[in-house]
Formats: structure tokens, C-alpha cells, sequence
């Protein structure tokens, strides 16, 4: 879409509510989608945003599963480990903050990949996560961008990960050493000052924890801020304040311009929407987007996945290799479980 004038005229002619979707490039339009029909359902009913996220069929799907598949990852392991060092030395230059750098990963199978069992999957794996089936992509998002409902808005800042133990001895154990992790407090302090610097002008209060809380998902654990706050009277819409979030250091890196160049520099291939974000908008002004990460693009017997890790001055190559594994057990048996 060009314009929110635009999007505000397709949801008056439709049914009122759209999925919309922020591609990863800040320069690249906004998509949308209207429904022929909506349902609408009780206060009570729609407590949750999460149940409200976008679910519109792909084009690709059809029945079948996957029985045997292939993976190929854009690059190696030791290239990709490579760009992680390049980061780095950019952020100890003082060049930047953060960037975040990405793995591709594609899979092909020998029967068509449905879309909607790849969502149940993920929502019984998941079922806290922001669930999407939209424009192409699937997935489970543990982050949210921004909600609002009226005057009033959300967003919950992810960075900073650790895997899952085996018992829930092992799990406090390597929650304490995140919570302590000088390399995933500062990734995470990074993107909680993005999003408060960016929110606080447009509110009449703002209120955040003063240390992140652990987000406990079934294969890893996330260093979590909340953010509630209040808009002003004459506040900027909701698309507005979701562009001046979008992308946050979360999934770009910060300063965003310079993270861009490092991205661009040393990936080398376009991220699409991974990395965006994604959720619905209504007529009213209000809406909810999530981060699109945890996801993968199905085109009937291929599938491309996306994980990507945070780096800055102290990271480790072959943790965020091992990291980038970890995230990419959400996503995987969700495409491959028989």
C-alpha cells in the first residue's frame, strides 16, 4: 500500500479490520490484505491479541506432507561464523551498537508442504506465541511490536537467549547465567532504550521493568522488557508508531542506518518479511503487530527458514552458531513432524 489513506480506504471497504505486513526494508511498502468476511466476537473472546493474528491462506497450499527433505543453508556454518567475527570488529571499532545477522535456510521435500498443519504444530508447541499464516510466511513469534487498544499501548522487547535445560534445575541455571551474561544485558539494553526513546514522546506515561524477565519457550529462554504506556490526546496512528518501532534492534541492530549497511554488506540476499512485522489493523485505529522471526516461507515442496542472532562487541562466532541452532528448533519440526 502507498499511503495509510490508502490502507483507511480498504478497510472502510471492506469489512473493516485487514492483516497488514511490514516488510524488513523500511523502503519497501506496506502490505495488506482484507477479508472477504469477519467474524465478530465477545470482549472476552478477544482478550488475548494473539488470537487475532493474521491467518490468510497461501496461495501455494495444498494436502500432503513432507516425507523426506533436504536442508541447504545459504552459507556455511564457517562463513556465516565469519560474518559474525565482521560484526563484531564493527561494533569495537565504535562503528555501532548491534547488528543483527541472519541465517537462510532452505528446505526441499518430496510432497507439498501444507501451511495449516505447520500452524497447529506451531500452536501446540507454542501456544503463547503470536501466530501467523500470512502472505506466504508461517510462524510463532514470541515478540510483539505493538499493540494498541485506544490510547493505550504494548510492546514486549526480546534480546538476549540462552536454550532450555533438560530439568528445571538446568533451566534456573543457565536463566541465572543469562540474566548475568554482560554480552546479552548489553544486546538487551540496546533494543529496551530503541523502543522507550522511540514511544515516550507520543505518550503521557511510559512505564517499563527495570530488569528484563525470563521468557521461557520450548526450546529457548529470552531476556523480556514489557512496555505499557498511555498516548497523548493528539497521538500518531497506529501504523505510524508501529514504522517508528520498525525494525527494531531486535532483528536490524542499532544505529539502524549503520546496521543496515552491515546487514546488506555481509548477508547479501533480501530478507523479505523476516524481520518485519505482521498482525492486524482495524478502522478504528487500533491493531496488533508482531516481530516476524521464528518463521518460513512456504512455496509448495520448498520452505525457506529464517533464525538470526544479535552481535556486539564480545560475541562469540560459535555461540551464536550454536544459538542460531537453538532458535531454529522452533520453526523445523514444525515442517518436518509426521
Amino acid at each position: 500500500m502507498d499511503s495509510e489513506k490508502d490502507i483507511a480506504q480498504a478497510l472502510a471497504a471492506g469489512g473493516g479490520i485487514g492483516f497488514v505486513a511490514f516488510p524488513f526494508q523500511r523502503h519497501e511498502p506496506i502490505r495488506l490484505a482484507v477479508p472477504a468476511r469477519t467474524l465478530s466476537l465477545s470482549q472476552e473472546e478477544t482478550a488475548d491479541h494473539r488470537r487475532l493474528l493474521a491467518s490468510v491462506p497461501s496461495p501455494s497450499a495444498k494436502s500432503g506432507e513432507p516425507g523426506t527433505y533436504a536442508l541447504r543453508p545459504s552459507e556455511s556454518p564457517e562463513q556465516w561464523c565469519g560474518s559474525v567475527a565482521d560484526a563484531a570488529r564493527a561494533v569495537r571499532r565504535g562503528e555501532l551498537r548491534k547488528a543483527v545477522l541472519a541465517r537462510r535456510i532452505q528446505m526441499e521435500c518430496d510432497a507439498d508442504i501444507q501451511p495449516s498443519v505447520v500452524l497447529r504444530r506451531l500452536a501446540h508447541t507454542f501456544p503463547s506465541a503470536y501466530l501467523f499464516s500470512a502472505f506466504g510466511l508461517v510462524g510463532a513469534s514470541p515478540e510483539l511490536l505493538l499493540a494498541k487498544r485506544g490510547r493505550m499501548v504494548e510492546s514486549r522487547a526480546l534480546a538476549g537467549t540462552i536454550r532450555r535445560g533438560g530439568d528445571a534445575e538446568s533451566d534456573r541455571r543457565l536463566a541465572a547465567w543469562l540474566q548475568e551474561s554482560g554480552k546479552n544485558q548489553e544486546e538487551h539494553r540496546v533494543l529496551r532504550e530503541a523502543v522507550l526513546d522511540a514511544l515516550a514522546p507520543s505518550t503521557t506515561w511510559i512505564e517499563a521493568n527495570e530488569r528484563p524477565e525470563m521468557l521461557k519457550l520450548a526450546n529457548v529462554q529470552h531476556l523480556m522488557t514489557r512496555v505499557r504506556a498511555e498516548l497523548v490526546a493528539d497521538h500518531p496512528s497506529f501504523l505510524r508508531l508501529a514504522a517508528m518501532l520498525h525494525p527494531t534492534p531486535a532483528v536490524c541492530g542499532w544505529p539502524r542506518d549503520k546496521a543496515y549497511e552491515v546487514i546488506e554488506r555481509l548477508e547479501g540476499w533480501d530478507r523479505g518479511l523476516y524481520g518485519g512485522a505482521l498482525g492486524w489493523v482495524d478502522a478504528k485505529g487500533d491493531g496488533c503487530l508482531c516481530v516476524t522471526i521464528r518463521c518460513a516461507e512456504i512455496h509448495g515442496k520448498n520452505a525457506t527458514m529464517y533464525v538470526g542472532n544479535g552481535i556486539v562487541a564480545d560475541s562469540d562466532p560459535k555461540e551464536e552458531l550454536a544459538e542460531t541452532r537453538a532458535k531454529l528448533g522452533a520453526i523445523l519440526p514444525a515442517l518436518i513432524a509426521p
